[in-house]
């Protein structure tokens, strides 16, 4: 059998097809699901919600069902319906969450901001639904293909492949969601029935606007009015129902007593999405009643209630979502409010923008039809509202085509994409979205083209001699737009770049290899690249943490081999006292100006000569301060990770003169340098060691540290540790807790309220959301500066600004009425309006600022880190 499955942002659908039946038929699959307590019912389509119940919220009978071990956990109706109860045990979007760079995706981090409650990751959550799917449906020994959105990008596929592989799926195939819509188009309408519709060299676009994200795509018919080529796909947009339901749910806010907390935020969005989806529905009433529990009151008593109209909803949809705009608008790049949910959601929610510049980047002047798709596209006022828009700008109204019903169309489609596997439909030809480029010199040469079907493979004719057992970095560009054939040789002016690909080629007794690139779209539709020299094959992985490759601009000095040589032989000879500054005058320039490639390029020839480190202890805390300084922050660059890997084996194998006091200190610095590149992992493991010494009464874990440390490299250590962004936010706060009471008695200022900023930060600088500490807490800890006389207000400002910057993420951000106490003071102190803008909005830090939170100035050209 051949089973589709659409893993939708708000619901989940299945098909089914039969290849071998005498005329193969897609049907739909009912799920089988709990819609009430201890009561199973199939329903056509699968809630994507996940409750997470406690003890007493559902009996564990009432939950409990004969295809799951974990009665705890509840997928389907009676999640969406249990978690309008009890918001803060309900798990929505874990699609949406996949593809969110900015937290940890294998943590658990869902439900986002509900406090104690059991959690799941986002891969978890996703998992948990495939496999609520497999145990109604088996799927072994069967052909699975699982749509995702078009713009989804490879780490995001990776991920779901992840998942069905947790949720213990067969192999599966990968299918875009457009293309599903377009299939269950073309299985549901005759041949000669497509042919009256669509006139040969047609332009189709397919708008599908879900519940999490847009999706636009290009179709083209051919010449003969029977294939069909998929020409564009549009970039990656978190935008959909659940911005509609966030807009209506603010509107609703205003209406009610007073700001909202988190989890009664996440009850009202889930109660707009319930009204939303019925007054939308045929036959609607004129108005729904919505209602959520009060902060701290009983059930009944403390209920907050409104009503929200259809019209109101209609109108909000239509005038914030989808407005008519002129031909060349575009969408804005505003950062305020994107966080409402945790989530990065687009910062421009009009549709019709993205359209725009989707429309003009692929040069599509005229579109002939449109096929909607999505439940943000169910009612017929919005899709009126699309072709409008369409034939404003092209002077002629596009047809619509009837497709499948929406909520089952992409599920449809996939099954029927099975069939057109066994050679039992039509196929769309489209293949690889987009076509990959290796970089060469100044120059890109393409290795995979676009519209390259799955399976196929291409071997670049470039030869590149690779250094073996150290690091290669290839740089990686991708275009939506560009035809180029394998071995084309382009500019990379236009094309995208991507994190670069690197590995380290180990090959025993090889200095060098001459390698060749191979690209390769899988059959699940994922790339792979290799390094292939002879019967040697490397597979390159992306770079994620990276940040790409160095801006432009950032090229390496034309003297560069001899900057590598004075730092080679000023360790070789010891002499490292003056080499700075004579790095300074071969530059001409100051050390805080040199660019990334540079400093990384020092870096290597550093490590090269780590044996210069066990001479004498001068020699090793010089050599501690030239590669903490040449390596921070620890992330940014190409092969960052393999370089932090280096470090960490010198911090495996300790000081080697740890009795002295210079070179302690130096080590503590180099590790608070480059703690960006640290994994959480390796940063429990420098918690574990100084809690025992910083922390009165902490337990003894771990390789102990030199007890009753020096003032000065206590307050190292305690820099240290502030810098560690992915430490658990319980060990942050104990930390911040020890450090404020010694702040209090006027002892550690001159680094402790620093040190307390970054523990207690809003918006890490390079860290997981999740990792951040409660915001009761941040307030607790603001109340306590607050309440200090601020002397030296250069000292306690800033860091009181990052525990109350505000981020627009309401599990994060501070209450209001501490927020306006904090600002007041920030604001009747000289010079420090800008640093009470960071209080009071979501704005970006500036690189001075950004230079004052890490505590050393950051590499001349070094893009910002993204937060993970």
């Amino acid at each position: 059998m051949i089973i589709g499955i659409d893993l939708g942002t708000t619901n989940t659908a299945v098909a089914t097809a039969d290849p071998a039946a005498r005329e193969p038929r897609v049907e739909p699959f009912a799920v089988p699901q709990l819609v009430a307590e201890g009561e199973i019912s199939a329903r056509r389509t699968l809630p994507s919600f996940l409750y997470l119940a406690g003890e007493h919220d559902l009996p564990e009978a009432a939950t409990r069902v004969s295809w799951q071990a974990d009665a705890r956990i509840v997928v389907g109706e009676l999640a969406r319906a249990q978690g309008a109860r009890v918001p803060g045990r309900m798990i929505a979007s874990a699609k949406s969450w996949l593809c969110h760079p900015g937290v940890d995706r294998q943590a658990a981090i869902l439900p986002w901001g509900a406090g104690d409650v059991p959690k799941l990751s986002p891969i978890d959550a996703s998992a948990r639904i495939l496999a609520h799917l497999a145990a109604v449906r088996p799927m072994a020994g069967h052909e699975v293909i699982v749509t995702v959105p078009a713009s989804f990008d490879e780490v995001a596929r990776e991920l779901t492949v992840a998942a069905a592989e947790r949720a213990g799926l067969p192999q599966i195939t990968l299918l875009e969601e457009p293309q599903a819509v377009f299939y269950a188009w073309i299985d549901a309408t005759p041949p000669a029935a497509r042919k009256r519709l669509l006139a040969p060299g047609e332009r189709v676009l397919v708008c599908d606007v879900g519940g999490g994200t847009t999706d636009f795509t290009l179709i083209d018919v051919a010449e003969d009015g029977d294939h069909f080529a998929r020409t564009a796909v549009g970039d990656h947009l978190l935008l959909g129902g659940d911005n509609v339901d966030i807009a209506l749910a603010r509107r609703v806010e205003a209406r009610l007593a007073g700001k909202l907390d988190a989890v009664q935020w996440h009850g009202l969005v889930h109660a707009c999405r319930l009204a939303k989806e019925a007054l939308l529905s045929p036959d609607a009433p004129a108005s729904r009643p919505i209602a959520i529990q009060a902060r701290g009151a009983r059930l009944i008593a403390g209920t907050l209630r409104a009503e929200v109209t259809r019209d109101e909803v209609m109108e909000l949809c239509l005038d914030g979502f989808f407005p008519l705009v002129a031909r060349d608008a575009r969408p804005a790049r505003a950062r305020a409010g994107l966080q409402e949910l945790g989530l990065p959601y687009a910062a421009d929610a009009a549709v019709t923008r993205h359209l725009a510049a989707f429309l003009d980047r692929h040069h599509a002047a005229r579109v002939g039809a449109v096929l909607f798709n999505g439940g943000a596209m169910t009612p017929s006022a919005v899709r009126d509202r699309v072709l409008d828009q369409l034939a404003a700008w092209q002077s002629e109204r596009p047809r619509e085509l009837q497709g499948v019903a929406p909520e089952l169309a992409v599920a449809h489609g996939a099954a029927y994409y099975g069939l057109v596997r066994h050679g039992l439909g039509s196929r769309i030809r489209g293949g690889a979205a987009r076509a990959y480029y290796v970089g060469v010199e100044s120059s890109a040469v393409c290795v995979l083209p676009r519209g390259a079907e799955e399976g196929t493979q291409n071997e670049l004719g470039q030869d590149f001699a690779a250094l073996t057992n150290r690091p290669a970095s290839f740089r990686l560009y991708s275009s939506s737009a560009r035809d180029d054939r394998p071995g084309d040789e382009v500019a990379p002016d236009d094309l995208v770049e991507l994190p670069p690909l690197v590995t380290v080629l180990r090959a025993p007794g090889l200095k060098q290899a001459r390698v060749r690139v191979t690209a390769r779209l899988t059959e699940l539709g994922t790339l792979e690249v290799w390094c292939v020299a002879g019967d040697h094959r490397w597979r390159l992985s992306f770079d994620l943490r990276s940040g790409g490759a160095p801006p432009a601009g950032d090229a390496l000095p034309a003297n560069v081999d001899e900057l590598r040589g004075a730092v080679a032989a000023a360790l070789a000879g010891g002499d490292l006292a003056g080499l700075m500054k004579d790095l300074e005058a071969r530059t001409e320039s100051r050390r805080d100006e040199w660019g990334t490639a540079l400093i990384r390029a020092l870096w290597d020839t550093t490590f090269e000569a780590e044996a210069a480190r066990h001479k004498t202890a001068d020699a090793e805390s010089r050599w501690l301060n030239l590669a903490g300084f040449f390596l921070r922050p620890g992330a940014g660059a190409p092969l960052d990770d393999w370089r932090v890997g280096q470090m960490w084996r010198a911090f495996n194998a300790g000081l080697v003169h740890d009795r002295d006091e210079a070179c302690r200190l130096a080590w503590w610095i180099t590790w608070r340098r480059i703690a960006a590149g640290l994994k959480r992992t390796q940063q429990d493991q420098f918690y574990d060691r100084l809690s025992v010494i910083l922390i009165p009464g902490a337990p003894k874990k771990g390789k102990p540290v030199r007890a009753k440390p020096s003032p000065q490299e206590a307050a190292e250590m305690w820099r240290t540790l502030a810098a560690m962004e992915r430490i658990l936010p319980s060990s942050k706060v104990k930390l911040g807790e020890a450090l404020l009471e010694r702040v209090d008695k006027g002892k550690d200022t001159d680094f402790g309220f620093w040190a307390v900023g970054r523990l207690g930060a809003r918006q890490p600088l390079y860290g997981p959301a999740d990792a951040v500490i409660a915001p009761a807490v941040a307030e607790a800890w603001i109340d306590r500066l607050l309440a200090l006389d601020w002397k030296s207000p250069e000292k306690i400002a800033f860091p009181a600004a990052q525990l109350g910057r505000r981020t627009g993420d309401r599990a994060r951000d501070i209450d209001d009425e501490v927020r306006a106490r904090l600002a007041a003071r920030l604001r009747s102190l000289p010079g420090l309006e800008r640093t009470a803008r960071l209080v009071e909005e979501v704005v970006a830090l500036e690189a001075r600022e950004e230079k004052v939170a890490f505590g050393d100035a950051l590499p001349a050209g070094l893009r910002k880190l993204p937060t993970e």
